[in-house]
């Protein structure tokens, strides 16, 4: 009913409504019906599968398993989260082919004015002179 039916939430809410009037002290359903009605938004599946958008988690766990676990677990690896989350966000931009886009986005909040000061040697010329 869920996958199928545009309105299925709504349904299995209405039905477990019924048991929860026929059995009153009956805990598990009290909790099974608030857990549908706070997560109804969630649970357009029929809606979403008709959109041709995936309504399992396996694209999600085939990404984790490219994405994180071929990068992040090699032997002898070790990650804190800031270093973790750094390598991780790189290779997301790598893998979704979006990694000249995001560099140039992080790169423009990261540009700063350099001043050259009046007594620095450049390096070029001084060699010209040592070397002739």
């Amino acid at each position: 009913m869920l996958r199928e039916q545009i309105d299925g939430v709504e349904k299995v809410i209405a039905a477990l409504n019924h048991l929860k009037r026929k059995h009153p002290r009956a805990a598990r359903i009290a909790t099974e019906l608030a857990y549908f009605r706070k997560n109804r938004h969630r649970m357009r599946y029929a809606e979403l599968a008709a959109q041709g958008l995936p309504i399992g988690s396996g694209v999600v766990e085939a990404a984790c398993k490219t994405l994180v676990a071929q990068r992040l677990k090699c032997s002898g690896m070790r990650w804190g989260a800031e270093g973790g989350q750094a390598i991780l966000t790189v290779r997301g931009w790598t893998q979704s082919e979006r990694f000249d886009q995001a560099w140039a986005l992080l790169a423009a909040t990261y540009k700063a004015k350099v001043t050259l000061l009046d007594n620095v040697v450049d390096i070029r010329a001084a060699r010209g002179r040592t070397s002739g």
